[in-house]
C-alpha cells in the first residue's frame, strides 16, 4: 500500500522551494498502440479516453460519463491523426484540437491541469540475491526486470501526463549509494540532490523462489509472485498519482475562488511578457484583470475555476513561478519569477 499519502502530498505543496517541472507539449496528442484497438474510429475514441485522464489527473469514470451524457462526440475534438512505427511497434498518434474541447469541458465542470506538469522523482533498489542491490537508472538498455520496471514508468508518465524520472548517477552517487554507514539515507540524499515535485523510494528484493517483497514508500503486505510484481508496482504509483494529481471539481451552485495573485521579480517588459504566457498555461484560471503594477511587481485579480487548492496544484508545476506565501485568510498568493 502506499504509505502516508498525506505526508507526501504535504511536501508536493510544500511553499518553501521552487518547482521544477517541466511543460508538457504533447498535452493535446495520444498514441496507441495498433493492437490495443479494433479500427480507426474505435482508436480514435480510446484516445479520447487517454486524453481526458491526462487532462483531469483522474482515472475515474465519471468523467467520461458526463461527456456521454452530454452526447459530444470525441471524434469531433480530433484535429488529425496518423499512423507511425515506433521502436519497430505500429501506433495510432492522434492529435486533438484543444481550442474547442476546452470550453465543452469547462461547461461540463470537469477540473483540468494545464501544460505544467509535475516531475516525480524515483529511487528504485533492486536486490535480486544474485549480485549487489542495484539503484536503478534510466540507461538500462537490457531486457531484464530492470529494463520491465523503467519501460513501466516510462508507460505511466505518458499516460497520465507526468514526468516519472530516475536519477543519473555518477561515479560519486554509486560510491556513496554502496557505502555501508547506516548514519547516511539514500533517499534523503537523492531527493534533496536531484529535481522533484514529489518523491517516491521503492525497495524490491527477492524473498524465495519466485517470491518479491515490495518496501519503502510503496510496500506489499506479502511476498509476490514474479509476474505479479510489476502490476502491483504499477497500480500503487497509479494510486500515489490519483492523489496526487486531483482536481476537485466545485459542488453544484458554487463559484470559483476569487484571488489576488501578487509577481514579484520583474525586471523588463520580457519579463511580464513571460509572466503573461506562464498564466496563460494554468487552467485553473477562469480570468484575470490587473489590480496594481510598478517596475518589479503586478499583481492579478483573478477568478478561479476550482478552488485555490487547484492553482497551486498547477503551481507546483511551473518552472517560471515559484510559490513565495499563500494567505488563506487574505486570499493572496505571491509568487517569485523565476527569469
Amino acid at each position: 500500500m502506499i504509505k502516508s499519502f498525506s505526508l507526501l502530498l504535504l511536501f508536493s505543496l510544500s511553499l518553501t522551494g521552487p518547482a521544477f517541472a517541466k511543460e508538457l507539449s504533447t498535452l493535446f496528442e495520444v498514441k496507441i498502440p495498433a493492437d490495443q484497438y479494433t479500427n480507426t474510429n474505435d482508436g480514435l475514441n480510446k484516445a479520447f479516453n487517454r486524453l481526458i485522464k491526462k487532462l483531469t489527473g483522474s482515472r475515474t469514470q465519471k468523467h467520461l460519463w458526463r461527456i456521454g451524457n452530454a452526447q459530444l462526440k470525441k471524434v469531433d475534438f480530433v484535429s488529425s491523426y496518423s499512423t507511425e512505427i515506433n521502436q519497430g511497434q505500429e501506433m495510432l498518434s492522434v492529435q486533438f484540437n484543444s481550442a474547442t474541447l476546452i470550453p465543452k469541458l469547462r461547461g461540463l465542470n470537469i477540473p483540468l491541469l494545464g501544460f505544467n506538469r509535475p516531475v516525480i522523482l524515483f529511487l528504485l533498489k533492486l536486490d535480486t540475491g544474485e549480485a549487489m542491490p542495484k539503484y536503478l537508472s534510466s540507461n538500462i538498455t537490457s531486457g531484464s526486470l530492470e529494463f520491465d520496471m523503467i519501460q513501466m514508468l516510462k508507460i505511466i508518465g505518458i499516460e497520465r501526463g507526468v514526468y516519472l524520472e530516475l536519477p543519473e548517477f555518477d561515479l560519486e552517487d554509486l560510491n556513496l549509494l554502496n557505502q555501508t554507514n547506516f548514519l547516511f539515507s539514500p533517499s534523503q540524499y537523492i531527493k534533496k540532490k536531484f529535481y522533484n515535485d514529489a518523491f517516491l523510494n521503492i525497495e524490491v528484493s527477492r524473498v524465495g523462489i519466485n517470491q518479491w517483497a515490495v518496501d519503502g514508500d510503496v510496500s506489499a503486505p506479502s511476498p509476490l509472485q514474479e509476474k505479479m510484481l510489476l502490476g502491483f508496482v504499477r497500480e500503487q504509483i497509479h494510486l500515489f498519482l490519483d492523489t496526487f494529481l486531483e482536481v476537485k471539481p466545485l459542488e453544484q451552485g458554487l463559484s470559483g475562488d476569487e484571488i489576488i495573485i501578487s509577481i514579484h521579480g520583474l525586471d523588463s517588459f520580457e519579463d511580464f511578457t513571460a509572466v503573461e504566457l506562464e498564466l496563460g498555461k494554468i487552467f485553473a484560471i477562469r480570468e484575470k484583470n490587473f489590480f496594481f503594477f510598478n517596475r518589479s511587481q503586478i499583481d492579478y485579480k483573478a477568478q478561479l475555476f476550482q478552488t485555490s487548492d487547484s492553482l497551486l496544484k498547477e503551481l507546483r508545476g511551473s518552472s517560471k513561478l515559484m510559490v513565495k506565501n499563500f494567505s488563506i485568510e487574505n486570499q493572496k498568493l505571491e509568487l517569485e519569477y523565476l527569469n
